[in-house]
């Protein structure tokens, strides 16, 4: 298989964390055709695992689904920031945790075919518990739930966010190896 073309992209927002585009490609048998393209700069998202076998889930509200979701602790890249330093910084941001032990789970691709996001995913072992510091519009409800049960919950739909649920399995997965 050969990839498309891209003939031009032209932007048509800019927002305060994303890029929304029109991309306009050929494709490999000659066709010309438009994609709306949603730019992002990515994120780290993190499982946090204590030394009982539990991992701390954030509640938060969630605009895009008018809902509060119970989910990682995760967040966006700031400029030229590398993921492993981006899950550090956010998993103390929002829970106060700072890890000994980091272990790279992957990449989730939350919806590719409109979406440049990347999610990194780690697994954060070794924990110290300290003081949050949440940014501003963030409010932030912290539970402390066995990695098991954690993942009960996804195969019954309390938890239905995709990185949230993709990070528990894989966490799982490296500790059993």
């Amino acid at each position: 298989m050969r990839k498309p073309t891209l003939i031009e992209s032209v932007e048509r927002h800019r927002g305060r964390v994303i890029q929304a585009m029109i991309a306009r490609l050929q494709a490999p048998n000659g066709q010309i055709y438009e994609h709306d393209l949603v730019r992002h700069p990515g994120a780290a998202a993190i499982v946090p695992i204590d030394a009982a076998g539990r991992v701390c889930l954030v509640r938060q509200y969630r605009l895009g689904v008018d809902d509060f979701l119970w989910e990682i602790p995760a967040g966006k890249l700031d400029r030229n920031e590398p993921p492993d330093a981006c899950a550090v910084r956010e998993l103390r941001e929002e829970t106060g945790i700072t890890a000994a032990r980091w272990t790279p789970l992957g990449r989730f691709v939350p919806a590719p075919a409109i979406l440049t996001e990347v999610i990194h995913l780690y697994l954060a072992e070794d924990l110290e518990i300290g003081a949050p510091a949440p940014e501003a519009d963030e409010d932030l409800e912290l539970d402390w739930v066995d990695l098991d049960e954690a993942i009960e919950r996804v195969a019954n739909g309390e938890i239905d966010d995709g990185k949230t649920a993709l990070a528990l399995l894989r966490a799982r997965h490296r500790r059993r190896l």
